[in-house]
């Protein structure tokens, strides 16, 4: 049964213990942690006899190092946020009265104060409303989300609630004061390293970060598509002889390539391919999402959990997520390199999405270019930044808190700053398209890159298009023959 609130966590100056059920933990000063049971945390003491805890799942990129918590073991306390960059997956680390984000915040943080101005600091918006402000609602942004159409997110810094704040990537929050301090947001990037030689250390972290994630379960599943991104995490479990499970999500939109290609791919891999699918609806999972999320997830975006599309799996599953930082996000290639008016490049920017001007997500993207103008980053794009903290860790990092709800826990491999720094160091004109995760490919397995990536339908003979969807979607064909006896229909009353 899902539960409201599930695999969150929340900080300030008085213990919170959701249904008698949470663990609370004292941070010293008036400053208590407080996490769910199902919300995977670790303690670690450093060198110094600071304690640390580490929320949810961090994995070392680095083949040199080891876990994150025996590095913070041998570490000084003032150097423990140097740790960080080189850990990948979706977590928060609090300690020394701070807290850290990981790569794009995709397990994320909002804060803001109370009517006494204590603050307080939650991974959930509704959670948070409710700590500082328990006896009324606060103002809420009208803007209702819409699925794939306009700007999908409320844009960080700013968040649904008037008064509650989301937390940046490149900043770190003082738990004490709310005070931000800002951070790099990825390690340095160097535009003049060889090509091969950065697609052979990309490789390494893939496989170490890989390697790393098999040690939290037995049983991990990949979201596998005919596309690159997912086909490139099959080559790598292949490679590193990590035993994972296939699956491909069936859905009525889905391409016929998305349909033949996986089990091929899956058989050329030595692995056992599953379809997944469930065509039921749970309407009352629609409210859970609403107030799970506190409305920061689309109707759209929400109804892969609405299906129950993922129910029965359990475990850790994983994909290619991230990977269009490799092309800039080419929206917003038209775009001029420099940032003259914060206010005009924010219009400029949703225009782009067909966002209407007068929209308030505007004022969250102004905001944002004038943190990202004060504090710049070398060889680091305004474009690359946008992705990383807006699409990600706006709208990814809130369709990610919607599934903390099912039992299977998703773990975004890529989303390491340190990977994403040696992505960022291909100059553009090589990593734009998928030029990258194909050559990835190439080097990891020759035979999954002789199937072809994504092709259309004309690819494929009429008997492979048939069986797929009759096979796996048997409500296809049905479709199919409603909409054709409309058609006849409705030729004939024209006739008549």
């Amino acid at each position: 049964m899902m539960q409201l609130h599930r695999r969150q966590f929340a900080i300030g100056p008085e213990q919170f213990c959701l249904n008698d059920t949470w663990t609370t933990y004292a941070l010293g000063d008036s400053l208590w942690l407080s996490t769910c049971p199902d919300l995977h945390a670790i303690k670690a003491t450093d060198m110094d006899g600071q304690d640390w805890y580490m929320l949810g799942h961090a994995v070392e990129a680095l083949q040199k190092k080891s876990s994150p918590e025996s590095e913070i073991a041998r570490t000084t306390s003032d150097r423990v946020p140097d740790l960080c960059a080189s850990w990948a997956g979706r977590w928060v680390l609090v300690g020394n009265g701070h807290l850290y984000l990981d790569a794009c915040g995709l397990l994320g943080c909002f804060y803001g104060k109370d009517f006494e101005h204590r603050l307080w600091a939650s991974s959930s918006a509704a959670l948070l409303a409710q700590l500082v402000s328990p006896t009324r609602s606060l103002p809420t942004d009208p803007r209702q989300l819409t699925y794939e159409v306009g700007i999908a997110w409320y844009t960080p810094p700013y968040s649904r609630f008037e008064g509650i704040s989301r937390l940046l990537p490149s900043q770190v929050l003082e738990l004490q004061s709310g005070k931000l301090q800002p951070k790099l947001l990825v390690p340095d990037i160097s535009l003049k390293r060889d090509y091969e030689d950065l697609l052979a250390e990309i490789q390494q972290v893939l496989l170490t970060t890989l390697k790393g994630l098999s040690e939290f379960s037995s049983q991990i599943w990949l979201g596998l598509t005919a596309g690159y991104d997912s086909r490139l995490m099959l080559a790598l479990s292949q490679h590193a002889n990590i035993q994972v499970q296939p699956f491909t999500r069936l859905t009525l939109r889905m391409s016929v390539a998305d349909r033949v290609l996986p089990p091929q791919l899956v058989k050329a891999s030595d692995f056992t391919h599953t379809f997944v699918s469930n065509q039921k609806r749970y309407p009352d999972r629609i409210g859970l999402a609403e107030a799970h999320t506190a409305g920061h997830v689309s109707r759209g975006d929400a109804e892969p959990l609405i299906q129950g599309a993922r129910d029965r799996l359990r475990g850790i599953s994983f994909g290619g997520h991230g990977f269009a930082i490799a092309s800039g996000f080419s929206r917003l290639h038209a775009l001029p390199e420099r940032i003259v008016n914060t206010e005009e490049t924010a219009k400029q920017i949703a225009k782009v999405f067909q966002e209407p001007a007068d929209s308030s997500a505007v004022r969250g993207i102004q905001t944002w270019l004038n943190w990202t103008v004060s504090h710049p980053q070398p060889n680091l794009s305004w474009r690359d930044r946008f992705f990383l903290e807006q699409r990600q860790a706006g709208w990814l990092s809130s369709k990610e808190q919607l599934y903390d709800l099912t039992d299977l826990v998703r773990f975004p491999v890529l989303n390491s700053a340190y990977l994403y720094s040696l992505i960022l160091s291909i100059r553009e004109r090589k990593r734009l398209g998928s030029k990258l995760q194909e050559d990835l490919i190439k080097r990891l397995s020759p035979e999954l890159a002789k199937y072809p990536y994504n092709p259309g339908d004309a690819y494929f003979s009429l008997l492979e298009i048939f069986a797929s969807k009759s096979k796996d979607l048997p409500g296809y064909v049905l479709s199919k023959l409603s909409k054709k006896v409309r058609w006849m229909w409705n030729s004939l009353t024209l006739r008549y």
